[in-house]
């Protein structure tokens, strides 16, 4: 016995486009998969990427601070050790004019403050420069001589005499 098909060619035609149907789907389903894989590396690179340049600029940023806290402790250190040269009080290394001074005005500023803060000082000595002496003696009154005349018996009766 011989299997033959006997199909119409509407039902083979139906037949074929299921076949075609079928294999556009898988086909179709299979190339959206790897497309949503490759977009999804592409992401992750552009992520990783994204992350490393923001790690390089924060790694920068980081630099770059502490950079300018040590340029600023620096200064600071310089004009402290200036001002203790000068012999001008230390409360002077927060003035604004030492702080933003460059090199080349730096000695013409301190010699600015130095000018002021002598200014603001007061002339001459700064406690009295009158000398005390005791050379008159208090003048002893007549109640003061008889107190002390009585203090002087009463020490003779305690002690006997």
């Amino acid at each position: 016995m011989e299997d033959t098909i006997t199909l119409t060619q509407a039902e083979l035609d139906a037949k074929i486009n299921e076949a075609v149907e079928t294999a556009t789907k898988d086909l179709t389903a299979k190339h959206n998969s790897d497309m949503a894989k490759i977009r999804k590396e592409n992401t992750e690179l552009r992520n990783a990427s994204k992350t490393q340049e923001q790690l390089k600029q924060e790694q920068d940023d980081a630099l770059q601070t502490e950079l300018n806290e040590l340029r600023a402790y620096k200064k600071g250190k310089i004009i402290e050790d200036r001002l203790a040269k000068e012999g001008l009080p230390t409360f002077f290394k927060n003035d604004n004019r030492l702080l933003t001074a460059t090199d080349e005005n730096f000695d013409k500023v301190v010699k600015e403050i130095r000018k002021e803060y002598e200014a603001t000082m007061p002339k001459g000595s700064q406690s009295s420069t009158v000398v005390q002496t005791n050379s008159v003696q208090p003048q002893v009154n007549e109640k003061d001589r008889v107190n002390a005349e009585f203090g002087k018996a009463l020490k003779d009766l305690v002690s006997g005499r």
